[in-house]
């Protein structure tokens, strides 16, 4: 039993590996904005899968005005009990800033350190890192009321000591006064690419939001599928 569900963990966590350089809460595209100057937030989230759940937590800041540092981590279970299987710092900046109606330009960078379960004999945790970087674009329509996020990048990992290039492309159309769909397609250059979708609730506008999500990997049917349950909390202006 302690080999099999030691194996199973194994299992979720690769499925799950290639999404580690998060975006937006769950979301693996990322928009080309940063929080306001002087702001904070904390995203937290789980993701269910029939084998497991990752819980993250990923606080942030920009106190420059045009830089964003967060630093995620997230936990896994295993026959050992739990661990940290990611550790994540990221930095995000703005080369032009989005407006209704218009584009915008920027770009992020981040270093993973992350825990396998290990061998399933002798339960050894292995470690690694690994480097990726993204260009990002947005385009507003409809005056912001339709998003569109592009992203194109690369993955290091240092495990396997491969380099991928990454894509993605995701939408956020505003359904009602406070209720946003959100989905998303995204992948690397080898291998079979993934989806997200759901619904975004605004429970305090520009304080507070909630995000239900649905993904999997194309072509894995009831393999690859998760559920991701966040919420993200932003704090007014720190000082001005």
């Amino acid at each position: 039993m302690k080999k099999q569900l030691m194996i199973a963990t194994m299992a979720v966590h690769g499925l799950l590996g290639m999404q580690s350089a998060h975006a937006a809460g769950a979301m693996n595209v990322d928009d080309a904005q940063v929080l306001g100057a002087n702001k904070c937030q904390l995203e937290t989230w789980g993701k269910f899968n029939r084998d497991g759940t990752e819980r993250w937590l990923n606080p942030s800041c920009n106190l420059t005005g045009n830089l964003e540092i967060s630093w995620g981590n997230s936990w896994q279970r295993d026959a050992n009990g739990m661990y940290l299987s990611n550790s994540q710092l990221q930095g995000k900046t703005v080369f032009k800033e989005m407006s209704a109606n218009s584009y915008g330009i920027g770009m992020l960078g981040g270093v993973v350190r992350q825990t396998d379960s290990g061998d399933a004999n002798n339960g050894a945790r292995q470690r690694s890192w690994n480097y990726y970087s993204k260009l990002l674009t947005s385009f507003s329509f409809k005056d912001d009321a339709v998003l569109l996020h592009t992203n194109v990048g690369f993955n290091r990992r240092g495990k396997e000591q491969t380099t991928r290039l990454t894509w993605g492309l995701g939408n956020e159309t505003q359904l009602m006064d406070k209720l946003s769909f959100i989905g998303e397609v995204f992948g690397e250059n080898k291998g079979k690419p993934g989806y997200q979708a759901g619904i975004r609730a605004a429970l305090v506008p520009e304080h507070v939001e909630m995000d239900l999500t649905y993904g999997n990997t194309f072509g894995r049917e009831t393999q690859g599928r998760y559920v991701v349950l966040g919420l993200r909390f932003i704090t007014p202006e720190l000082r001005r």
